[in-house]
């Protein structure tokens, strides 16, 4: 567990891992469908999954918590959809984002945060 961690934090802050969701069959107790949430590094042509690492398949909802980097800047993200259904969470600042949760499989609600 602890050299899955180290391998997927290394992979984020060299900017080769991303923090992904993407929907699912599942439905959860609360009635919504579910997302699967996680890492993933993408195939060379950038558009496609290559490896990934699930952290949850029954994810009902995400959320972002606004941080405030000064008093004009607020941390952000951007999206984009791979060609195999997956939705990537970037951003194009220095900040490099994690999802708060991680490695923490029980949980149905994930937030993202800057990794530090």
């Amino acid at each position: 567990m602890i050299e899955m961690k180290e391998k997927w934090s290394k992979l984020l802050k060299d900017r080769k891992a991303f923090c992904y969701m993407k929907t699912n069959m599942y439905r959860h107790e609360s009635g919504y469908r579910c997302f699967e949430v996680g890492y993933c590094t993408l195939k060379d042509d950038g558009r496609r999954v290559d490896e990934k690492l699930v952290l949850s398949e029954h994810s009902d909802h995400f959320w972002h918590k606004e941080k405030i980097i000064s008093e004009k800047q607020i941390l952000s993200f951007s999206m984009d959809i791979l060609l195999d259904g997956y939705i990537r969470l970037f951003n194009n600042q220095k900040t490099i984002l994690t999802w708060e949760n991680s490695y923490n499989f029980l949980v149905s609600s994930f937030s993202l945060e800057e990794l530090e």
